[in-house]
C-alpha cells in the first residue's frame, strides 16, 4: 500500500470532493482519481461512492479512514517539526567544553542563541580535552584549549583554529609582587613562591609547565585544586599564587590581581582555543547559527 495514496484518501474523505482535494494538493484530478483506484484495488473491497458531486465512503472507507487520519495527522506534525526546525526555533544543541571555556566564553554565546532562537535547548558538558574526544559522536560541539599535537579525528570532523587567550598569573591584590612587577613576572616566581596548581589535565597548567621545561625550572606541585574558581578562592586565602586565563580576571573586583608571565622567549604564556566541529554537511542548522556566532567574535 503506497502511503500517499492514504494521506489522499484522508483528504478526499474530509473534503468529500476530488476536485478541492486536487486544489488542495496542487495535482491534477486525474491524479487524485488515479491514487484512489489503486488504494481501493489494493484493499479489494470498495472503499467510496459518489453521489453527485460528493464522495461518500461505504463502511470499509469509514474503517480505513481512522488509519488514514492518525498517518496524515502524524505527517502534518513532521512537517511542523521540520519547518521549525528549519527557523531553528527548536532543536538540541550538545556542547562539551573544557573548564575554562565553559566558564569564561561560552555563556555570552549561549544566551545569544537563545535569545535569536528561543526554542533550541542547550545542554553543556564540562569536560577535560581527552573527556571531550572520548564523548566527540555524543555531542554536536567540541570546545578545547592546548596543544592539539596527537590527536587525530576522522573524516567527518574538522579543528576550527577559535581564539588565543593567555595564562597570567593570579596574586593578592597587596601581594608584595603586585608591587614588584607592574606588567610581566619572571618564571622563577614559581620556585620563589607556593604555587596554587591546576589539575594536571587543564591546558592551562600544560602551558605553564612547557614554559618551566623549556627555560630550565623545576617547580614543585604542593597543592594542586580542581578549576579557575577553586584557584582563585585558594590564592584569595593566602595558600599562594596561582595562574589562570586572563579573561577569568577581567571582571575580578575582589582582592585579586593578574600579571603576565614573560616567558623565555620575552612575550606572554598564550594559548590556542580550538572548536572540534562536524564537517558542515553534517551539522544541524543549530550547530550551524552556534558556530557563526562564535567564530565572528572569534575572527574579529
Amino acid at each position: 500500500m503506497n502511503p500517499q495514496h492514504l494521506l489522499t484518501f484522508a483528504v478526499v474523505a474530509k473534503l468529500k470532493s476530488i476536485t478541492l482535494t486536487a486544489q488542495q494538493l496542487n495535482i491534477g484530478q486525474p491524479a487524485v482519481s488515479g491514487q484512489l483506484k489503486l488504494l481501493q484495488t489494493f484493499v479489494g473491497e470498495p472503499l467510496y461512492e459518489r453521489k453527485g458531486h460528493q464522495i461518500e465512503l461505504t463502511a470499509a472507507g469509514q474503517g480505513l479512514l481512522r488509519y488514514a487520519e492518525k498517518m496524515n495527522s502524524c505527517y502534518s506534525k513532521s512537517l511542523e517539526y521540520v519547518r521549525s526546525l528549519q527557523k531553528i526555533s527548536t532543536g538540541v544543541l550538545r556542547i562539551g567544553a573544557t573548564m575554562t571555556i565553559a566558564s569564561y566564553y561560552l555563556p555570552k554565546f549561549v544566551v545569544e542563541l537563545q535569545t535569536n532562537h528561543a526554542g533550541v535547548q542547550v545542554f553543556m558538558q564540562t569536560l577535560d580535552t581527552a573527556g571531550i574526544l572520548d564523548n566527540l559522536y555524543s555531542l554536536d560541539l567540541g570546545f578545547i584549549e592546548g596543544s592539539l599535537q596527537g590527536i587525530e579525528l576522522s573524516n567527518n570532523y574538522q579543528i576550527i583554529p577559535w581564539q588565543k587567550d593567555e595564562v597570567v598569573l593570579v596574586i593578592p591584590e597587596n601581594h608584595q609582587l603586585a608591587q614588584l612587577y607592574t606588567d610581566f613576572v619572571p618564571l622563577e616566581v614559581f620556585t620563589q613562591y607556593q604555587v596554587i596548581w591546576r589539575e594536571q589535565s587543564s591546558g592551562g597548567r600544560q602551558v605553564v609547565e612547557s614554559a618551566l621545561f623549556a627555560a630550565g625550572i623545576n617547580a614543585p606541585v604542593n597543592i594542586e585544586v580542581t578549576g579557575v574558581s577553586a584557584v582563585k578562592e585558594a590564592v584569595r586565602a593566602g595558600l599562594g599564587i596561582g595562574f589562570s586565563s586572563s579573561l577569568a580576571l577581567k571582571n575580578e573586583t575582589k582582592g585579586l590581581v593578574s600579571r603576565r608571565i614573560r616567558s623565555n622567549q620575552g612575550h606572554g604564556l598564550t594559548w590556542q582555543l580550538n572548536i572540534i566541529a562536524p564537517k558542515p554537511a553534517l551539522q544541524s542548522r543549530a550547530t550551524k547559527a552556534f558556530l557563526e556566532l562564535c567564530l565572528e567574535e572569534g575572527t574579529s
